[in-house]
């Protein structure tokens, strides 16, 4: 092999193993940009779902104390008028207290309209985290439907023969209403509820929490 031909090969191997190298360079830089913005996107969705079982544990605690203040109110029936004021006031408030359940979501769907979900490469980290977000909105969606179905109850209980003995500004008056038969119902109704428990599993939010922590860590 003459040195001309020998140079021209060495040359092409050369511009070859350059342009190999360039190209698994860029791979690998690419590939640290994505793990990146991966990482990144599931701290926010990390965060979100930490948001939403807040707000979820919140509303538990708040049906929890509905409970209980349907029960002293009912076993303070007959005697509210000797209760303390502010006692009174405290459980006619839950009963009455206004309620929104809703879940964040933002973060999710960034993470679903954008490549990244594709890029997790780990299809079963993604069923968790959509089991995650699907477990909040069911119990939050629960919740709802006892604070409306709760609403109704009250707001249908008034009528033209007891408005002015039960309803005070334009709001129900609950110690006059409890003295009533359907309102002693309506509270033990709500004495009775089992919301509580039906909102109580949480296990998908804590499998999601601890594989987005473990993918984090290994990444």
């Amino acid at each position: 092999m003459n040195s001309t031909l020998k140079s021209f090969i060495l040359d092409s191997l050369a511009i070859i193993l350059g342009i190999f190298i360039t190209f698994a360079f860029q791979e690998w830089i690419d590939r640290a940009h994505d793990r990146k913005e991966v990482r990144s996107a599931l701290w926010l969705v990390r965060t979100e779902i930490l948001t939403n079982l807040e707000d979820v544990n919140t509303l538990r605690d708040y049906l929890k104390q509905e409970r209980a203040s349907a029960q002293y109110l009912i076993n303070h029936r007959n005697d509210l008028d000797s209760c303390p004021v502010d006692s009174v006031q405290y459980h006619s408030g839950m009963i009455l207290a206004e309620v929104n359940a809703s879940v964040s979501n933002d973060a999710l769907e960034m993470l679903k309209s954008s490549s990244l979900f594709q890029k997790l490469g780990n299809s079963l980290l993604a069923m968790k985290i959509i089991r995650a977000y699907d477990s909040c909105n069911l119990i939050m969606e629960m919740v709802d439907d006892h604070i409306t179905a709760r609403n109704a109850r009250f707001e249908n209980s008034i009528n033209e023969n007891n408005v002015n003995k039960i309803s005070t500004d334009g709001g129900i008056d609950i110690p006059e209403f409890i003295r009533t038969d359907y309102g002693l119902y309506s509270m033990k109704w709500l004495a009775n509820q089992i919301i509580i428990e039906q909102t109580s599993d949480i296990s998908d939010v804590d499998e999601a929490l601890k594989s987005i922590d473990d993918y984090i860590r290994r990444h």
